[in-house]
């Protein structure tokens, strides 16, 4: 399961086109994919008078200032948080998108990892549980990220083609870091043997403006060191 992390934003005229790649890749990777689109830097700011939401977190500047600002302008993408070589950092272009997510399905996974969520409508309570079960010895430290996405949100978008849309859907939107750690939070410091099972939990109350239903927990299990991603799960709040 390949993690593709999109560097967007409302005022980014060129992101929609970037939005309707990852959403054409997504079809051909239904089962191996997950984007996460996270809105920071200048073209993430609202536009004035127009814009219903700020999609800006504090854990999206967070992972910013982490990852690093996006040298090859918007949208760029990081896939599974590797540096692929020619790159000369970890963001990478629309146009190379494909082939990099076609690498890395490709690739043998190091662990397994599940994700199931527990809600209760009443209360807003959500609970997310995540397995990971490694196939191979690894070198620790590992870490485990869990966040929260959102899709289905209408509000407007600059887009290079039609100047700005009124009813544009935004999709996959970062919301929150669940893990204490923007970064993860580390759940093996020594070598992870081949057959170890790591669990992981978090409890969180969903705050009243976002739809329950349009709502999706992602996880994802990581080198301590160089954030690689080795595999990642989802799943729907409700």
């Amino acid at each position: 399961m390949v993690v593709v992390e999109e560097f967007t934003g409302a005022q980014c005229v060129f992101c929609p086109p970037g939005s309707e790649e990852l959403e054409n890749l997504l079809s051909l990777y239904p089962d191996n994919m997950i984007a996460i689109s996270i809105h920071t830097g200048f073209f993430a700011m609202p536009i004035p008078n127009k814009s219903k939401y700020d999609f800006r977190t504090a854990d999206g500047d967070a992972l910013e200032d982490i990852l690093g600002v996006p040298d090859k302008g918007y949208p760029s993408s990081i896939i599974n948080r590797k540096e692929f070589p020619g790159e000369g950092s970890l963001h990478t272009v629309k146009t190379s998108w494909a082939g990099y997510i076609g690498q890395e399905v490709a690739q043998e996974a190091s662990f397994g990892l599940t994700v199931g969520t527990t809600w209760d409508a009443g209360t807003r309570a959500l609970r997310a549980d995540v397995n990971a079960i490694a196939r191979e010895n690894i070198t620790g430290p590992v870490r485990i990220t869990l966040l929260i996405t959102e899709s289905g949100i209408i509000d407007y978008q600059k887009d290079i083609r039609y100047g700005e849309v009124p009813e544009y859907e935004h999709k996959h939107v970062l919301r929150d870091v669940l893990s204490t750690s923007v970064e993860g939070d580390v759940v093996a410091t020594g070598t992870v043997t081949a057959g170890q099972s790591i669990d992981y939990a978090v409890n969180y109350t969903l705050p009243a403006e976002w739809k329950s239903e349009k709502c999706e927990v992602v996880a994802f299990i990581s080198d301590g060191n160089t954030r690689y991603i080795y595999q990642a799960g989802h799943a729907k709040v409700e």
